[in-house]
């Protein structure tokens, strides 16, 4: 099974259009500083290796999975830039393990706009056929997790369910998926792991996953107060 990111996630996979007055440098900053703030392959379990981060514009994001926001949306609310990069197991083990790892970011002009835009992709994430876009999947379950976490905002969609990969094989596949904003920059991470089908417990990631989706959070706060952004 490939990795789902959020309904909404090529908004978060998205570069935005070049930076005010075309200050060359001041983009470059503007880059590097949205690199920083996603996971780092220092970040991610051995086994796993990059598929190349990207970039986008803002027309290049509009639309997306599930028809998100359009062009005009988006630079109403003041999106500025956005970055991401996916990573894939190249060694599965035989038990437990992380299949794949989304981690974006995406940059407003103003807290305002960073939060109206994600309590647009909340809203729209909440009308999603979660079933139907994991339909390989029996005994399908999906619940909204808690976090007390220092953010603003945070969403976390916990999707389950087993996946026949053979005659008499079959495995546990959980599908986290969460967005979180900090000031005018929200992030998201997504998780696809599977187990054996042995295991029954389906939180059997989930402490591998927060310890992600906290240090995501740390480098988002170190990047808005790096002064790369301004």
């Amino acid at each position: 099974m490939k990795p789902l990111l959020l309904t909404t996630c090529a908004v978060l996979l998205s570069l935005a259009v070049s930076c005010k007055g075309g200050d060359g440098n001041k983009d470059v900053d503007l880059r590097q500083g949205l690199q920083a703030m996603v996971l780092q392959q220092i970040d991610i379990p051995e086994g796993m290796q990059s598929l190349g981060p990207s970039f986008s514009t803002n027309a290049e994001a509009a639309g997306g999975l599930g028809g998100g926001p359009t062009e005009a949306q988006l630079n109403a609310w003041g999106r500025l830039l956005g970055h991401k990069n996916d990573f894939q197991s190249t060694e599965p083990v035989s038990t437990s393990f992380l299949v794949g790892i989304s981690t974006a970011v995406s940059l407003y002009e103003t807290d305002q706009g960073a939060s109206d835009s994600f309590a647009d992709r909340v809203a729209s994430a909440r009308q999603v056929d979660w079933q139907q876009s994991h339909s390989d999947l029996t005994e399908f379950q999906q619940e909204e997790l808690a976090r007390d976490l220092a953010v603003d905002d945070l969403y976390w969609i916990h999707l389950s369910g087993y996946q026949q990969t053979g005659p008499a094989v079959k495995r546990l596949v959980t599908d986290d998926q969460i967005v979180f904003r900090v000031g005018r920059a929200w992030g998201f991470l997504g998780v696809v792991s599977e187990a054996t089908a042995s295991e029954d417990d389906r939180s059997f990631m989930l402490a591998q996953i927060d310890a992600l989706l906290l240090t995501q959070i740390e480098h988002t706060k170190d990047g808005l107060d790096s002064g790369l952004l301004d």
